[in-house]
């Protein structure tokens, strides 16, 4: 009987750890996703240019920073760079450094990369972290928009 309760009590113990095992840091929180060259557009720049164009051309390219989004897991803000209308690249400004954020946030950068806008789907278990980057996205797809 007392190594039942042994055995049942290291069990409980496992399978707490295990439930609330979250991934830890797997890569620099200001990654940089950049989409493949088309074939109409010329190839986006190694790095990012942080100011905006001034030229008028329509493969202008333009950096937008969108606004900082605060969750409970930290705050997601994004720049965004374009190619006349083409989205090229996307810079995590800020990002929560732990949780599932971790391994989210690189998916949603892909994902939107793919899409070319903001309408994209939610990481199940990154919740808000998923709606923070969307609502930072779209207000950096947005104030391209303005120039």
């Amino acid at each position: 009987m007392k190594k039942t309760i042994f055995v049942v009590a290291l069990s409980i113990a496992g399978f707490i750890s295990v439930w609330r095992f979250e991934p830890g840091p797997v890569h620099n929180t200001a990654a940089v996703v950049q989409a493949p060259p088309s074939t109409s557009a010329p190839a986006p720049s190694a790095a990012p240019s942080t100011a905006p164009s001034t030229s008028d051309s329509s493969n202008a390219t333009v950096t937008t920073q969108g606004s900082a989004e605060s969750s409970t897991y930290g705050t997601v803000q994004v720049q965004v760079t374009f190619t006349g209308s083409r989205l090229t690249a996307i810079t995590l400004l800020q990002a929560p450094n732990e949780g599932r954020a971790l391994t989210a946030l690189p998916r949603l950068q892909d994902e939107a990369m793919q899409a070319q806008s903001a309408d994209i789907d939610t990481i199940t278990g990154a919740t808000e972290t998923s709606e923070s980057y969307k609502t930072s996205l779209q207000a950096a797809i947005d104030a391209r928009g303005n120039r």
